[in-house]
């Protein structure tokens, strides 16, 4: 039949068809076909606008996906590069080191031109996330590289502050002097007040070569007017404090806050900073000037001070000293008011109270100074007394905190076990504030390398049973020569249905019956593979529908999680509990322990519940991202579907032979519209077959640096735990040594307070025993005075 097929095409092709009919005449009607004829040729053009649509789909995916060369690792890299300095330029510092650190440890990219920039970025976007450790490091590595004398310059101001902040000031005169060097033989402002400014931090070198040293740097940026004159001039101030020499630190701080022309103009400096110096220079003037005696003086610079500033406060109680000192009770007493009224939780205001408390004794207001220091107890006294109760809850309060800190999940802020008051005071010791610091970075460390191994083994898994869907690029691809080789059997669907139509007549009853069966097997397959997408909008929308279904399986899954946090809280405040009541309550030993054992067994439970809500999410997470995954079953259905047509086709293809006439031209239509379809079924496999390259080569690529970052990871865990080792008791001992510090605070201001308590009573009745020692005199001299007036009544003169 093909034979007669191909035969009969190339007679019509060279006019060996029928004789054809006159043309017609003008004015005469052309010859219309049958209904059923222009039916099936409809049917054709519509089979045809279809597999126009699924080959420009494949043309799409060819251009986009299959003929595109492949990105080398150059182009990959200076894309990373080029993310990473947008990164930078928008301030998302941690998107940005995650970036420059994958280029910077990249062997081949250090031979890139731009590998010290990736350096540079890289240590910039540390030093602004405060992380002077690895700031350092990479400052260092960027310094030995070939930069621009602007880069250069930029890289030494931030190294400088780093070591002024870490104390480490090895090979920084070296940098400073090339610095120097690239500017000419002087140093630009900005780094040689960073140069100067470490050197004043500096705590390895001898007072007098601290003093040397810092003023020689300080000295040329004081007499060059620009933003930095006002700091220089300032630290030279308290440079001359240091030395005791205290006229020309008053010197130096007025010529900041004078007007005339001996000023110090914050050229360039902004606002709010000049400003902040301004106030620093005031105070320290009032400071100086109250040392010196010149009280007066010293009043009118703290009277400067405005009452928005952060330091008004401070203002304050120094301008009560200073009336103290000039026997102004009543002002210093004003000023005290003030600064209660104006910052009543400022931690200066319990020293207020207690001088208030001496100034209203002074002024012999007895009840409101007993009030004022009972005041002080009632407030002080009980949180004093908490904090006793804390460290004294185990035999080592060290251990205490160390072991409560190590059984929660999460880092544990110890300064949370404080009383609300004590808290306040127990923050601001930077000594906390860095332990605590340090335990949130170890736990970061440590929770972070377990994060990046699951990750590793995740990515290694997705790519050994996940293919394609570990690149949504690659994912995509598939999808579209999926979506395309659909479309081509719906085409071979819809020719298979012309095609009987157009040959069902001519079949004999014995290939009916044939043509039947084979109908109802493909009918059998027709429900499940209508169901496959087979234009981009429903792909869209069946990637919507199940992208939501995960999404609230996640919700519930979130909604799980947060409930076995909050047991977790109740688990550790339940045991926190049993061993601070443990000497208060009558409990049974043996009962206690059996209890704990059962709260250890609740706990481990629980851990196995989020360990397994964790690997849950985590394949949801996955699962979200890979929604297009039923690529295999949707082979499979159109597989069998496509099997069924082409076997129906093949019953249909008997019939072909006896067509005649218009049929015959129809059908042949329909033969190179088959033609084209397998033609674009061998571009969808061979479109097919580059995807697969390229996921191997990609596969084989992302495997390797997988391994080689789980070879890191080895070592960064035993860093981090040789670290975690090293700090064993550090935190506890700390937090300890903190409490016992606030605790001293208390028990000194609740002792001073009871001493002025004390101080008035002594007082009262040393004015009490005054007034009784003038009334009795006045009592004497009344008596001697009558006994002088009625002396001549009294005589025994007088009576005779």
């Amino acid at each position: 039949m093909t034979a007669t097929l191909h035969a009969l095409a190339l007679a019509l092709s060279l006019g060996a068809a029928p004789a054809p009919s006159p043309a017609p005449q003008p004015g005469d009607a052309l010859p219309a076909l049958p209904a059923s004829l222009s039916t099936r040729a409809a049917s054709v053009e519509a089979v045809e606008a279809q597999l126009h649509a699924a080959e420009a789909g494949l043309r799409f995916v060819e251009s986009q996906f299959t003929e595109r060369p492949e990105p080398s690792n150059t182009d990959s890299q200076l894309k990373r590069f080029s993310e990473g300095e947008l990164h930078s330029l928008l301030g998302d510092w941690a998107a940005a080191s995650v970036l420059f650190y994958d280029l910077v440890s990249d062997p081949d990219f250090k031979s890139n031109p731009r590998y010290p920039e990736a350096v540079f970025y890289l240590a910039d976007a540390l030093y602004q996330q405060k992380n002077d450790i690895g700031a350092r490091v990479y400052l260092r590595d960027v310094l030995a590289l070939p930069l621009t004398p602007q880069r250069y310059k930029e890289a030494v101001s931030r190294y400088l502050a780093v070591a002024g902040r870490l104390q480490q000031f090895e090979g920084i005169d070296a940098y400073v002097d090339k610095a120097r060097e690239l500017s000419g033989g002087v140093l630009s402002p900005d780094i040689a007040y960073v140069h100067a400014r470490g050197t004043f931090k500096r705590a390895d070198l001898s007072a007098e070569e601290h003093q040397q040293r810092s003023r020689a740097l300080f000295a040329p940026l004081a007499q060059t007017p620009g933003r930095f004159r006002v700091q220089a001039v300032y630290h030279l101030g308290v440079l001359s404090v240091q030395a005791g020499d205290l006229p020309a630190a008053i010197a130096q701080f007025q010529r900041i806050v004078a007007t005339g022309p001996d000023a110090v103009v914050s050229t360039g400096m902004p606002e709010p900073e000049a400003q902040r110096f301004r106030e620093l220079a005031r105070l320290s003037l009032g400071r100086l000037l109250y040392e010196t005696g010149r009280y007066d003086e010293a009043l009118d610079q703290y009277s400067q001070v405005p009452r928005e500033s952060e330091r008004f406060p401070e203002t304050l109680l120094e301008v009560a000293a200073t009336y103290v000192r000039k026997q102004d009770f009543v002002q210093a007493k004003n000023a005290t008011d003030i600064l209660l009224l104006v910052s009543p939780d400022s931690q200066l205001a319990p020293e207020a109270q207690i001088l208030q408390g001496h100034l209203l004794q002074k002024l012999r207001q007895y009840d409101e100074a007993l009030e004022t220091y009972d005041g002080v107890v009632r407030t002080f006294a009980p949180a004093r007394d908490k904090v006793d109760a804390l460290l004294r809850v185990n035999q080592d309060p060290v251990a205490y905190f160390d072991n409560l800190l190590a059984r929660n999940e999460k880092s544990l802020d110890v300064s949370t076990l404080l009383p609300p008051l004590a808290l306040k005071y127990a923050s601001t010791q930077k000594e906390v504030a860095n332990a605590v610091r340090m335990v949130g970075d170890l736990d970061s460390g440590r929770q972070g390398a377990g994060e990046a191994k699951a990750i590793a083994a995740r990515i290694l898994e997705a790519l050994d049973a996940r293919g394609p869907e570990a690149f949504p690029e690659l994912q995509e691809g598939y999808t579209r020569v999926e979506t395309v080789d659909t479309a081509l059997t719906v085409v071979e669907q819809a020719l298979v249905r012309a095609e009987t139509e157009l040959v069902e007549e001519k079949l004999t009853p014995a290939e009916r019956e044939k043509l039947l069966v084979a109908q109802g097997v493909r009918e059998a397959q027709r429900l499940r593979f209508e169901t496959l997408p087979t234009t981009t909008r429903e792909l869209v929308e069946r990637r919507h529908r199940m992208q939501t279904r995960v999404d609230a399986v996640d919700r519930d899954a979130f909604r799980l999680g947060y409930e076995l946090q909050s047991l977790h809280a109740n688990a550790a405040a339940v045991r926190k509990w049993v061993e601070d009541t443990r000497e208060d309550r009558q409990a049974d030993p043996a009962e206690e322990r059996e209890f704990l054992v059962q709260l250890q067994a609740e706990i481990a439970t629980l851990r196995d519940l989020q360990s397994e809500l964790d690997h849950t999410r985590a394949r949801l997470a996955t699962e979200r991202q890979s929604t297009d995954t039923s690529l295999e079953g949707e082979a499979a259905i159109r597989t069998r579907y496509s099997a069924a047509l082409q076997h129906e086709h093949a019953v249909l293809a008997a019939g072909e032979a006896r067509l005649s006439g218009e049929d015959t031209r129809v059908l042949l239509r329909m033969h190179a519209v088959r033609s084209r379809t397998d033609m674009l079924r061998g571009r969808v496999a061979v479109a097919r077959v580059a995807l697969q390259a390229r996921l191997e080569h990609r596969v084989q690529s992302i495997r390797a640096k997988v391994r080689a970052e789980q070879a890191l990871l080895q070592g960064y865990e035993q860093e981090v735990s040789s670290a975690s080792g090293d700090a064993r008791n550090l935190v506890g001992r700390i937090a300890y040594d903190s409490f016992r510090r606030v605790r001293q605070q208390f028990y000194e201001l609740v002792l001073k307070a009871d001493t002025g308590t004390v101080d008035v009573a002594f007082s009262r009745t040393q004015d009490n025993a005054v007034n009784i020692q003038k009334v009795a005199k006045q009592k004497s001299e009344a008596l001697r005075a009558l006994d002088t007036e009625f002396k001549d009544v009294l005589s025994p003169e007088g009576e005779d």
